[in-house]
């Protein structure tokens, strides 16, 4: 599969994360995945997306984050899945976000970011940008991602 292609999940697997709890979708994080949000802080997590969405605010994909946190060093929040694989994939994107200054956080699977698309799409990271309409849900989101890194 070449990096521009899309991984649709297969809709055995998908129906086997929709019967899970998020809290039983957690163990499926790899070792990597922390600070990893708990189920309170992904569902805010997945508004603050649905929000971003439209005003066009939210980049999907490892390639798309790092170009806005490395290249642009936009402000913003990114979200990875825990459960990508092969891990290599996505080691280096919270060191770029920790020496950026740019808050980040886990949630258990790719499913989960998907999922706040609307889609059956596998994202392995977001990048949410700030904006006036939401800013106050986007501090909200900042202030529990520090909370879970101390």
């Amino acid at each position: 599969m070449s990096d521009d292609e899309v991984e649709v999940p297969s809709d055995d697997y998908i129906t086997v994360l929709k019967g899970m709890k998020y809290s039983e979708r957690m163990s499926l994080a790899g070792p990597i995945a922390k600070p990893l949000a708990d189920k309170s802080l992904k569902k805010k997590i997945a508004k603050l997306i649905k929000k971003a969405r439209t005003q066009k605010l939210v980049a999907c994909g490892i390639k798309d984050c790092i170009k806005q946190v490395y290249k642009k060093k936009n402000e913003g929040i990114v979200v990875m899945a825990g459960d990508v694989s092969p891990i290599d994939t996505i080691t280096h994107l919270h060191g770029i976000c920790y020496t950026n200054g740019i808050p980040y956080c886990y949630v258990a699977t790719r499913f989960d970011l998907g999922d706040s698309f609307a889609s059956n799409i596998n994202a392995s990271c977001v990048c949410i940008r700030p904006h006036e309409s939401y800013r106050d849900q986007y501090d909200e989101v900042v202030q529990k991602i520090k909370e879970l890194e101390c």
